[in-house]
């Protein structure tokens, strides 16, 4: 077994299989941190998305020369994120979570030159820094979001971001177009609230 340490540097070198590792194996401190919390219009399936979004912020910002364990700074940056999150849910009580993004746009892996990160509206950068960083900010909430969905909501996303109907989705994954419309809201959800969280 590596030290926390160790798969944490992996993980921040583009190491998918170290970031999946940190993610599931912290997920019960998130689980604990989420029970303590009440997030105004969420549920406590949302709280835990939220907290997993601090806790991949986590995984990102941890500097081991600053000398605090892995454990302790995943813990602060998990808190923090579903604090800020709280507050957040108050100051826009009146916006809906699940109609705050439109999902009419392509995911990465299909024809499309677009990225599942341009779910997320963003404006024209001409600063030739600022585009690096909005590239690296997109390719993180790309990964961000693929790991909050599910295979069945990533799999719905890529058929309706190629223009598909509900039926003609529900056909091609064999499930019914009720259960179309209830991925796509959940991904709307989850969409928003890592564009809103990742932010703060």
């Amino acid at each position: 077994m590596l030290p926390a340490n160790t798969v944490v540097a992996l993980a921040q070198s583009c190491d998918h299989s170290a970031a999946e590792y940190l993610l599931y194996k912290y997920r019960g401190l998130v689980r604990n941190k989420a029970r303590s919390y009440f997030l105004l219009g969420a549920d406590r399936e949302d709280i835990i998305q939220v907290g997993m979004i601090g806790l991949w912020r986590s995984i990102i910002d941890y500097c081991p020369e600053k000398n605090v364990s892995f454990l302790s700074f995943a813990r602060i940056c998990v808190e923090r994120q579903i604090i800020s999150a709280v507050k957040a849910a108050t100051r826009h009580k009146q916006r809906p979570l699940n109609s705050a993004l439109s999902l009419n746009q392509y995911v990465e892996d299909t024809e499309s030159e677009c990225t599942l990160s341009e779910v997320v509206a963003s404006e024209e950068i001409a600063d030739p820094e600022a585009m690096v960083i909005e590239a690296e900010n997109r390719r993180i909430m790309s990964d961000l979001i693929r790991k909050m969905l599910s295979d069945f909501e990533w799999e719905v996303l890529k058929e309706y971001s190629r223009g598909r109907s509900y039926n003609e989705i529900a056909r091609r994954l064999a499930c019914k177009a009720k259960s179309v419309d209830n991925a796509l809201g959940r991904i709307r959800r989850k969409v928003s609230l890592a564009h809103d969280y990742l932010s703060v």
